[in-house]
């Protein structure tokens, strides 16, 4: 299922006049944006504040239709994509929808689409672990795949996939399966780079800590509010992430300025890994 929402009004300058544009027609794959409290979400409003055509792709439709809307409320260009990235032909059925309506090809790839599920590893299934391994590490490796021919063939691309703090610095009790699939992410970036540097397309991660979004706010399977206000004490810049922060360095890592970097692992965690989370931790241990 897909729908398209452009809109004719001229972007309202008290919006857009202080924007640098730099993404001016440019076409940017969003999976995963359709969470209202989700990194997805920010990702593809700014990319369209800065003159992006968006696909905006999420296994819940109505809510991908919601942050389109919003961006075409605000001027903005994009579609919705209906994907569920565990599955190849819908990656592939996402990826020919968008270039039937955007023919000049995509020019930048975001690999948000994740879940984190709480599951002890003893009592882990086969199925558990290939759910999540499944969505975060191999719906970027689809995608990526499927996006890759076209950028190829115009010899430019940008790559930029969602790690995190638990994969690249941190391991996550009772997550083994989630920190496992984002460590893969950054192997994956980091070989892609190298692979793929010479036809001039460069390919990043980021790697968010704790960030105000509907899984961390999750008390089934994640910190929950109130663990993030424990958590929150112990970041040097003392305050939970919000999603624009992390878009704002996925739209970096698109852009020019980002022109000669690649392979990178970005952390965006406000420091917290500069410090010792381990009293925190031993406190929401003992409220569990």
């Amino acid at each position: 299922m897909w729908r398209e929402a452009e809109s004719s009004v001229a972007p309202d300058a008290s919006l857009r006049g202080d924007l640098l544009m730099r993404f001016q027609d440019r076409v940017v794959l969003i999976t995963g944006a359709g969470s209202p409290i989700g990194i997805g979400r920010q990702v593809a409003l700014a990319f369209a504040r800065e003159g992006a055509r968006v696909v905006a792709s999420d296994v819940d439709v109505p809510a991908a239709e919601e942050t389109v809307a919003m961006l075409a409320r605000d001027g903005g260009q994009g579609i919705v994509v209906g994907c569920d990235v565990s599955d190849t032909e819908q990656v592939n059925r996402m990826v020919r929808i968008a270039l039937e309506t955007y023919p000049g090809g995509i020019d930048i790839l975001v690999n948000n689409a994740g879940v984190a599920r709480r599951k002890t590893f003893a009592d882990m299934t086969d199925e558990e672990w290939n759910f999540t391994v499944d969505i975060n590490l191999g719906g970027a490796y689809r995608c990526t795949r499927a996006v890759l021919p076209g950028m190829l063939r115009r010899g430019r691309g940008r790559i930029i996939s969602i790690s995190s703090l638990m994969g690249c610095r941190w391991g996550w009790p009772q997550h083994a399966h989630y920190s496992a699939s984002k460590a893969g992410i950054e192997g994956m970036t980091r070989a892609l780079a190298v692979e793929l540097g010479p036809y001039g397309i460069t390919v990043n991660a980021v790697a968010p800590g704790f960030v105000w979004t509907a899984q961390s706010t999750s008390r089934e399977h994640s910190l929950g509010p109130e663990g993030l206000k424990v958590v929150e004490g112990y970041i040097p810049l003392r305050r939970i992430g919000a999603p624009e922060d992390i878009a704002d360095v996925v739209l970096f890592f698109a852009s020019d300025a980002a022109r000669y970097v690649t392979g990178q692992v970005l952390l965006v965690d406000g420091g917290v890994t500069l410090g010792d989370l381990s009293p925190a931790f031993a406190h929401l241990a003992g409220v569990r």
